[in-house]
């Protein structure tokens, strides 16, 4: 008995221990929902209002802010205006921008005081994957950060057979997946919604509806 109890002890560890390592090395196990699909406003605020009060301590611990959201299109412009506007409200203090962390020096993000926003490529802000962006410039550093990408969506979105059966989360399955576990709570066919959920420990997605699913015009 002492030597099933001992295995199964065992296998708990080696569990736990795999669990950690997928979380740490960016797979993602399950997304944690922040914000539920919520009616997009007519001026589009309520997304960067809501946004900014659900995760209002996040945007304050944290020295960096990495947003994936180039190339901007006027909607995403329009969006991180509402977002620095919100963020004063809340805190009274004007982030420091730098507009693509592409192009900018190690020195540069280095020197950017807190609190630093730093525009990405959508594709490059977040730590599903090895993201060689953030593992030169961001980590050496030795601050905190968290990402938050802008996920454009119109409700149509399908999984594939891949998406459906990686265990490993992708960028490129994320907004099919997420979407699809959250349909039925998008009420209404004829409105847009936002909805943010957050993927292992520092990864943000917002998710924003641009057109309605075909089967509702």
């Amino acid at each position: 008995m002492k030597k099933i109890f001992a295995l199964l002890g065992l296998v708990f560890a080696i569990i736990t221990f795999c669990m950690i390592y997928l979380v740490r090395k960016g797979v993602s196990l399950r997304s944690e929902p922040l914000i539920r699909p919520t009616v997009i406003s007519a001026d589009q605020r309520n997304i960067a209002s809501h946004t900014v009060l659900r995760i209002f301590p996040d945007l304050q611990n944290n020295d960096y802010i990495l947003w994936g959201v180039l190339p901007e299109s006027p909607d995403t412009q329009l969006l991180m205006t509402h977002f620095l506007e919100e963020y004063f409200k809340k805190l009274q203090i004007p982030p420091h921008i730098i507009q693509d962390g592409t192009k900018a020096s190690p020195e540069e993000i280095k020197n950017c005081a807190k609190p630093c926003w730093v525009k990405m490529p959508h594709d490059q802000a977040n730590t599903l994957a090895g993201n060689s962006l953030i593992e030169e410039k961001i980590i050496p550093t030795h601050k905190n950060y968290l990402t938050l990408t802008v996920m454009p969506f119109n409700g149509d979105e399908t999984v594939s057979e891949f998406c459906d059966q990686q265990k490993r989360l992708t960028l490129e399955c994320i907004t099919p997946v997420s979407v699809r576990e959250i349909h039925r709570k998008m009420k209404d066919p004829k409105q847009l919604y936002f909805f943010l959920r957050k993927y292992n420990e520092r990864d943000f997605f917002l998710f924003v509806q641009k057109e309605l699913p075909k089967n509702a015009l």
